[in-house]
């Protein structure tokens, strides 16, 4: 049961205080279908997200990203150290939805973080065909309320770095180190594609 909400155009941050059974239950935002690694028509999306100065401390736990045309639906990205990706995205437009940090042992908070923007946010990504996509990087922001009355609110701001190039290099290497996604090779190979158009445009 939610015991704070923080709203805004921009940003939501929500706390749940829940029940042990009730966080071994929980769950986020699921792919709608499984991904065919023989599939040539999916694509990879991908961004980043820094949460230093976030009340979650630590990071982020999971992604939901949103299918929002040609039909609805939501996919759960992986998410390591700020990095997030999905490798099977089909055709459509999407964005980052919301996004959060599970509780832990030690505490029974739960951080849902939602990326705002009336309809189309800074995230959102046109895919018309299969290929690689940087949604950005972008860092927490606080925004005091100026009130002990009145709680602070967020936004997620465009930062400069981790580029393209390193977020893309970093996830090649997770995938190509991991039985279980080494066997997509149409991403891969796509990925190293694209890989080799950043260093070109770099050398010029």
């Amino acid at each position: 049961m939610p015991i704070k909400s923080f709203l805004s155009p921009k940003a939501l941050i929500t706390f749940f205080f829940l029940l042990p059974t009730i966080l071994l239950s929980s769950g986020c935002a699921s792919s709608p279908d499984p991904i065919d690694h023989k599939d040539a028509s999916r694509s990879v999306v991908f961004g980043f997200f820094d949460m230093s100065d976030a009340p979650s401390w630590g990071g982020i736990d999971w992604v939901s990203v949103k299918q929002y045309k040609p039909k609805k639906g939501y996919y759960a990205a992986a998410v390591k150290e700020g990095l997030f990706y999905h490798i099977g995205v089909p055709n459509g437009s999407f964005q980052v939805d919301e996004f959060g940090r599970n509780t832990r042992f030690y505490s029974n908070t739960r951080y849902v973080y939602n990326f705002g923007g009336k309809g189309r946010n800074k995230t959102g990504r046109i895919i018309k065909q299969p290929g690689v996509y940087f949604m950005g990087s972008y860092k927490y922001k606080n925004i005091d309320s100026g009130s002990i009355w009145k709680p602070d609110n967020f936004q997620m701001i465009k930062s400069e770095g981790p580029s393209e190039k390193v977020l893309l290099t970093k996830l090649l290497k997770i995938m190509q180190s991991d039985s279980d996604l080494s066997i997509y090779t149409h991403q891969i190979k796509r990925m190293k594609q694209r890989l080799n158009q950043l260093n070109k445009k770099r050398s010029k």
